[in-house]
């Protein structure tokens, strides 16, 4: 279970050697997910922000397990009335990827995480997000096992 101090240690670890994104917040509803999104200036972008962790178990009584259902998102404030043609349109969509690739590649291998080797398992996906308050970029859905933070 990845406790939210650690959540958001490793957001700035994941991010920091990753200028394309400008800006991280932690947020806990979806409410606060758009108003965050519609304070967003599109000189702030690429904006990453981490919604609060859920929490679930599996497994049987001798082995169960704690999973941590993480969720992110890498957006792009846009103006649409500046977009000339789709190719700009789907450049937005690119450029995010590309953070969100980048972003994931340093989750999975940051070090100084409280991991057991063998429950260290990840699973993901990424979708995309259009036209959520003015922006566009990607979702990352992240049910990770690896996390044996105690409270």
């Amino acid at each position: 279970m990845i406790n939210p101090v650690i959540l958001k240690e490793l957001i700035m670890e994941a991010t920091a050697l990753n200028p394309a994104i400008k800006k991280r917040s932690l947020v806990v509803t979806d409410d606060e997910l758009v108003e965050l999104l519609g304070d967003h200036k599109a000189g702030d972008n690429i904006l990453l922000i981490a919604v609060l962790p859920t929490y679930g178990g599996s497994g049987e009584e001798d082995q169960a397990s704690i999973i941590s259902y993480m969720q992110f998102f890498l957006l792009e404030k846009v103006d649409y009335k500046s977009l000339k043609n789709n190719d700009e349109y789907l450049n937005v969509f690119e450029r995010t990827l590309a953070a969100a690739v980048d972003f994931l590649t340093q989750m999975f291998t940051a070090t100084g995480r409280t991991c057991l080797a063998d429950v260290l398992q990840y699973d993901y996906q990424i979708r995309p997000v259009s036209r959520k308050a003015q922006c566009n970029g990607y979702e990352i859905q992240i049910d990770s096992k690896a996390f044996t933070d105690n409270y």
